[in-house]
């Protein structure tokens, strides 16, 4: 989560750019642990990629993803998938309890990277270029590392000709034998003295390295000539505050801008659950609903909607009252006012929206958006519906288990 507060800064950057980003935390194992280990990978990477279907629905912002699992009625385990929104600012205040001390000789080594960089440019890149061709160029590619490491084991090594043919004969002849056949056993000793080996090695070579590291620019931060730690961050944390508060200036300065995607966007989030997980069949759902009213919806791209509506949460979130009034002036266009009538009406005429709790805020704030524009007088009813309804296209039907946002 640090590089996320080091690109955008904050929730309302996130939002503001249209960027939906998910975070996975496991309980028990690391990050790297939830994708190498088998046991936890048959839980996580399936809901994940289930995940994956119903993304376009989240809207912007910071997510953690939870899944719980719990016995079905065969007896089989089922997994249940919950979104949190979660804010940026305490995320990074809950995990840095260190306050990131351990960053710092990175900072030395920005330094030297870049001055090494200067040196490169300045003095190796025109000798570089000047002896450049492409034959150097194709040498260099083919005998890099991780391609050498191919080729050097196949048939393009004219030393190991025989390797093929003995393979396909090893295979042919291989034959199965009892577990506690001593060659067996000898093999799976031998397979596990090995494993243990180079993970001491690893540990070794990963605590050398580190040591190393910090020994060598531990020092360089120390001795460089900046600002004392203290100065720096308060410049840094007084930096972020101006970005920020001129992001949501410069989106408030729009509250009147937007035409019919920000009325609906805003109104989605006025109208919104808040502060309680939401299952994976919400989005599920929500991406029925996105293809039934395709028609009425603003007819902009999943990205540029999600833009839309990342603002339209920032001037909600931050002057909700004038939000609320400033709703009609959005919806100027005779046309873009029936639309918009005519898309509620029918949403909120939808069984998957009805079979839904709507709790007491929401029933508060539907009661207000109401009053503010009053269906009845601005678009009958309808006329609305004769001019955005299509003729012939059957009533969506409610899904079982399903619940709406």
């Amino acid at each position: 989560f640090n590089w996320v507060a080091d690109v955008y800064g904050s929730t309302d950057e996130i939002k503001a750019r249209g960027q939906v980003i998910v975070g996975l935390l496991h309980e028990n194992i690391g990050h790297l642990g939830i994708f190498v280990s088998g046991g936890v990978a048959k839980r996580e990477h399936r809901q994940i990629v289930s995940v994956l279907k119903s993304i376009e629905a989240l809207p912007p912002g910071l997510y953690a993803m939870k899944i719980t699992e719990h016995a079905g009625a065969d007896g089989k385990p089922v997994y249940e998938v919950e979104f949190v929104e979660r804010q940026l600012e305490e995320i990074v205040e809950q995990l840095n309890r260190f306050e990131r001390a351990d960053e710092k000789p990175f900072e030395a080594v920005a330094r030297v990277s870049e001055f090494n960089q200067r040196a490169y440019e300045l003095f190796a890149q025109p000798t570089l270029q000047a002896l450049g061709n492409e034959a150097v160029a194709q040498a260099s590619r083919a005998m890099h590392p991780l391609r050498s490491e191919r080729w050097s084991v196949s048939d393009l090594n004219p030393w190991l000709w025989w390797l093929g043919p003995a393979a396909a004969a090893v295979k042919a002849q291989r034959q199965s034998v009892e577990g506690d056949q001593p060659f067996v056993r000898a093999e799976k000793l031998a397979a596990e003295l090995i494993g243990a080996g180079w993970d001491y090695y690893r540990n070794l070579r990963d605590a050398a390295s580190e040591a190393a590291f910090f020994q060598l620019y531990g020092g360089l931060f120390g001795a460089q000539l900046g600002e004392p730690p203290a100065q720096a961050a308060g410049r840094e944390a007084a930096e972020n505050e101006h970005r920020h508060q001129a992001l949501v200036q410069g989106v408030l300065a729009r509250i009147e801008q937007g035409g019919f995607a920000a009325a609906v966007a805003r109104t989605a989030y006025l109208l919104a659950a808040h502060g309680r997980p939401v299952p994976l069949e919400t989005f599920e759902t929500k991406t029925e609903l996105i293809e039934d009213y395709r028609d009425l919806l603003p007819d902009l791209s999943p990205d540029a909607m999600r833009r839309v509506r990342g603002e339209q949460e920032i001037i909600v979130d931050h002057d909700r009252e004038r939000a609320i009034a400033t709703l009609p002036k959005l919806l100027a266009d005779a046309a873009d006012r029936a639309r918009y009538f005519a898309l509620f009406e029918r949403l909120l005429a939808d069984p998957r929206i009805t079979s839904a709790r709507m709790s007491e805020g929401q029933a508060r704030m539907l009661q207000r958006l109401r009053d503010r524009l009053p269906m009845s007088a601005r678009a009958p009813r309808q006329a609305a519906a004769a001019a955005r309804r299509p003729a012939a296209r059957p009533e969506p039907k409610a899904r079982k288990g399903r619940r709406a946002a």
